[in-house]
């Protein structure tokens, strides 16, 4: 029986998320509104509206959904590889969020459950697991911290009982033979013999897959340090990326080599995402396609070089956050703050739109647009920090400005080359 949490008040929201959704994990547990409210220590609006944050969440970054059954009480559902990818993240940020709940509640009801089941206690006991994730940190050449190993006991654990229960991860034949052809797999492999060793069933032909999926996730990807096929494959492919870069927008980069290593820990990681379906925060796109097109559509181009190489396309949200490094990269090199423009605003709104932007297609730099609008410039001059004023509407320059473009709807071809080489000096 699950008790309530001590001074469940001072949970935070993320703690309180945290905890619902393990509470969806405990084998035999029936999460309802009221197990929420009484380990939460929550009114019953705020426990529904945790569910629903939650539900939220799991649906955009892992593909699941959380249902009500007609008893009210909840499940999740959805394939279960994104039901063990989604509770590898969770566990992580609850180890760091609410250690308390793990300790009091998590770990003894996994324990309960191994013993109901009659699992082989030398496949679960703590001292055999800990002696395990030594033998593959080495194998790995890995430092697993403290809070990465008691991660690994507790998962490993849980797949000890879905194992059991006869649920074990589907794979497609690309995620497969991606799993099967990484570093991982050895340690993978490691365990199977474990396994074998202290009982007689053999697991799941699909488990050892898992399990290399697992410590590819656990991976901080070294760009000093990787050697596998597939590494050495990626730097090639971000190499021939940065040159594609560099020959369509005839911007160069000192540092190749420091771009190269940011791209390859991102990608890395990246690749393992796309192949497996997890998602990111989806909130920049929208937002940065419409401040940086330039940017965004060059990077969709020379990204091709490693979605070619690994046959795949990579979602808008990682294309973005590619961007996002191409553009700070950008700007480290060049030393340059954003450049503030001045666009002058009146009756003529399509105008403006339009005249915005033409502006953000001619630089790959970052470009702050303030509107100020004509009444306000011909009473008060432009802002002191800006570099450029453009507008549609004809208008008397004052005595002291910074340079003043009268662009109607389309820039010409000299406008172009001469507001481009003002925003990127």
């Amino acid at each position: 029986m699950m008790t309530t949490l001590e001074n469940p008040s001072v949970l935070s929201s993320s703690q309180r998320r945290c905890q619902v959704l393990l509470m969806l994990y405990l084998p035999g547990f029936v999460v309802t509104p009221q197990s929420i409210i009484d380990i939460n220590g929550v009114d019953d609006d705020i426990a529904r509206q945790d569910i629903a944050e939650t539900r939220d969440e799991i649906q955009r970054y892992h593909r699941l959904n959380i249902v009500t059954h007609h008893d009210g009480s909840y499940r999740i559902e959805g394939t279960t590889l994104d039901q063990r990818l989604c509770l590898l993240h969770w566990l992580r940020r609850a180890l760091r969020l609410c250690p308390h709940f793990i300790s009091q509640q998590f770990t003894p009801a996994l324990k309960t459950e191994l013993k109901q089941l009659g699992i082989a206690r030398t496949l679960y006991d703590d001292t055999n697991l800990r002696a395990l994730i030594a033998f593959c940190s080495r194998r790995l050449e890995r430092n697993f911290e403290c809070r990465d190993v008691q991660f690994l006991q507790l998962y490993l654990q849980y797949c000890l009982i879905q194992h059991h229960l006869g649920q074990t991860p589907q794979f497609s034949p690309v995620q497969r033979h991606w799993a099967h052809s990484r570093g991982e797999y050895l340690a993978a492999q490691e365990i199977v013999r474990h396994w074998q060793r202290r009982v007689r069933q053999s697991p799941h032909a699909d488990e050892p897959l898992f399990l290399s999926l697992l410590f590819m996730m656990l991976r901080t990807p070294d760009p000093l340090r990787d050697a596998h096929q597939l590494d050495q494959r990626l730097r090639h492919a971000i190499s021939r990326m940065i040159g594609r870069f560099r020959g369509q927008t005839g911007m160069r980069f000192s540092d190749e080599q420091g771009l190269t290593d940011q791209l390859y820990i991102h990608l890395s990681q990246a690749l393992d995402r796309s192949l497996f379906g997890i998602g990111i925060d989806n909130s920049l796109p929208e937002e940065i396609g419409r401040l940086y097109p330039r940017l965004m559509r060059t990077t969709r181009d020379v990204l091709f070089e490693v979605e070619a190489e690994f046959g795949l396309r990579f979602s808008d949200e990682e294309m973005c956050l590619v961007a996002v490094i191409f553009g700070a990269w950008l700007m480290q090199e060049t030393d340059l703050h954003e450049k503030q423009v001045v666009l002058l605003t009146g009756d003529d709104k399509a105008s403006e739109v339009l005249i915005e932007g033409q502006l953000r297609e001619l630089t790959l730099l970052p470009l702050n647009i303030r509107y100020v609008s004509l009444q306000t410039f011909q009473k008060e001059g432009a802002p002191r920090e800006a570099a450029l004023i453009i507008t549609p509407y004809a208008t008397a320059l004052p005595l002291f400005s910074p340079p003043l473009i009268h662009a109607v709807e389309t820039l010409n071809p000299q406008q172009q080359e001469h507001i481009r080489a003002m925003l990127e000096s």
